[in-house]
């Protein structure tokens, strides 16, 4: 199982997603059940027949004869169930439960992320009179060409046919998201018939004019026409299984009888994209760490970000740690020391404590060692004085790869946390390694390495070293483009206080990554002037500094002797949290 830390943040599930309706429609899609043979038909009836056990549904039978006692259908676990009142529609029965496919239906999300083997089947295929394809393809934001479509469930599958790929393992995908197709046999000049008498669909068929190809990613259909296009595919979270989606499709061109079972398929082992990211909970300080989960509810699955870190007692190490939008307010240090950027230092005017630092000065206003500009410079609280001038904590700074900057301090978020031996760190969180049911995602161009588990960018070859990263082709050192925040110099993938020569960059670290052993280990020098932001050379010494925020997962399990004290109460609040595909 995931670990993850206790919700913390507010659900999005609270209130049920509105219902889905076709353009120019005000009714909700699927279409209301109907009768077919003198049994309920519809998807609703279809979903009350996916079970997790054969041949069973849950279908009340009709009330009998003149007795007000009716059948309440459990005849197993579905993932809907259907009866009858008294006095009913014979056919039709007018209660349900469980899954319910007019107020879960989503056309969203619309890419998917890969977290173990898939294994996709046919659940039915109604009484649609076309053969049609069902497959996946990568998200790469660009519409695919047809050779960049992968089918799974051939035209003649049927219902109950089961499909495995280990997807991870397959030489097509590229990493990251991945999408869903229906391809069909439609003829292109006789609307709702079969092209050229034959129902199986195929891809060589599409490309030579016969069928239609319907994407999960909407805006690249055939008779897309922007946000009026017709809804062709529904989507449905699972309630009895998790990590599993339904797929419902309407598979005429430009029209559509809403039944939306034309052609409805299960993928098992996804998770909707954009889980396990760093991201923003809106609130002060640790606070407003969090992690992205795929949470389910009423709505189906949704992106929110869950608070890493909740509220403690303000320590001297930099951050806010009482959330109250104050930095190392009402820390406490030992006797003759304060705190001061996240540390507790000595009163720089006794004669215990001078300043050690190179580039420091003793300000006896503050009696803190600071950089000689910041003398006598008083900032208010949230701001840090760099070259004389109280500025924005974080501003500018690159930190080491797989480090966040967090109150003006470059922090490895991983750093002292223990994961399980199948688990990972990612943004202070346990994850289940990649690969995995459970597991962490892998953001394009990474992909998951079966054998570590972790995320990698597989266009280095070799692989790089245990201290490095790849980037694009090359191992880089983690301090390779980092510029760390006034005063220190990137050291062995950390930002350390430092000094740099006085006609250099303040706070800038160039790493030449060819010093060395070709790029193995490299080495840090201080450049004589200011580097220009846009050489360099072909030796690959790195010159500039860039803005952008640094690529990858950063996922790692950090066994550091210097744990961070504030992640202590992090580890003891982890729990399961389950994307919630059961829900009562």
């Amino acid at each position: 199982m995931r670990s993850w830390p206790v919700v913390l943040a507010v659900t999005l599930f609270s209130i049920p997603a509105a219902a889905v309706t076709q353009p120019g429609d005000t009714k909700p899609i699927p279409y209301d059940m109907g009768c077919a043979s003198g049994k309920p038909a519809g998807l609703l009836a279809t979903f009350a027949c996916v079970c997790d056990q054969p041949g069973v549904c849950n279908i009340g039978d009709p009330c009998s004869g003149g007795s007000t006692s009716c059948d309440d259908g459990q005849n197993g676990t579905c993932e809907s169930t259907i009866w009858h009142e008294y006095n009913d529609n014979t056919c039709i029965p007018s209660n349900h439960s469980g899954l319910d496919p007019q107020a879960e239906a989503m056309v969203l999300p619309e890419t998917f992320q890969p977290t173990c083997p898939l294994e996709f089947k046919v659940v039915t295929r109604g009484t649609a009179i076309f053969g049609d394809i069902f497959g996946w393809y990568n998200v790469t934001g660009q519409k695919p060409a047809l050779d960049e479509l992968h089918p799974m469930l051939a035209c003649d599958a049927p219902a109950g046919t089961v499909v495995t790929l280990s997807i991870q393992n397959d030489p097509a995908y590229l990493g990251g998201e991945i999408g869903f197709f229906l391809a069909t046999p439609e003829s292109h000049t006789q609307s709702g018939t079969i092209a050229n008498g034959n129902p199986c669909a195929s891809l060589d068929r599409v490309k030579n004019g016969e069928g239609y190809v319907y994407y999960s990613q909407r805006a690249y259909n055939p008779d897309a026409k922007g946000s009026e296009s017709l809804i062709h595919l529904l989507m449905f979270d699972s309630r009895i299984a998790e990590h599993k989606f339904y797929f419902a499709w309407e598979d005429w061109f430009g029209s559509a009888d809403n039944n939306f079972t034309d052609l409805v398929t299960s993928v098992s082992g996804v998770e909707c994209a954009g889980g396990g990211l760093a991201c923003d909970t809106g609130k002060k300080g640790a606070c407003a760490v969090g992690v992205t989960s795929c949470t389910g509810g009423s709505g189906g699955p949704q992106i929110d970000c869950l608070q890493t870190f909740q509220g403690e007692a303000e320590k001297c190490d930099g951050y806010d740690n009482d959330c109250n939008d104050l930095i190392d307010d009402n820390a406490t240090c030992p006797a003759n020391m304060q705190c001061y950027q996240g540390r507790c230092v000595g009163d720089c005017t006794m004669g215990e404590f001078p300043c050690k630092e190179a580039g420091t000065v003793c300000d006896p206003s503050t009696r803190l060692c600071v950089p000689p500009s910041c003398k006598g410079v008083v900032c208010d609280q949230g701001k840090a004085c760099r070259d004389g001038q109280c500025t924005a904590p974080c501003e500018g700074v690159v930190c080491p790869h797989g480090q966040q900057c967090i109150a003006d301090a470059c922090i490895d978020l991983c750093e002292g946390v223990q994961c399980g031996v199948a688990e990972t760190c990612r943004s202070g969180l346990c994850f289940v390694k990649c690969g995995q049911c459970n597991g962490a995602s892998c953001e394009a161009p990474l992909k998951c390495d079966l054998q570590s588990g972790e995320c990698q960018d597989p266009s280095c070859t070799p692989a790089c070293g245990a201290n490095e990263w790849c980037d694009n082709g090359t191992c880089r050192n983690p301090c390779y483009g980092a510029k760390c925040p006034t005063g220190q110099v990137c050291d062995q993938g950390k930002c350390v206080v430092g000094e740099l020569p006085d006609a250099g960059e303040p706070d800038a670290v160039v790493f030449n990554p060819d010093a060395g052993s070709a790029g193995k280990g490299g080495s840090m020098s201080y450049p004589d002037a200011a580097p220009d932001a846009a050489a360099s050379d072909a030796a690959g010494e790195y010159k500039g500094y860039p803005t952008a925020e640094e690529s990858g997962c950063g996922c790692r399990v950090s066994s550091s002797s210097r744990p961070v004290a504030w992640l202590s109460a992090l580890i003891g609040a982890l729990g399961i949290l389950a994307r919630r595909s059961r829900r009562a």
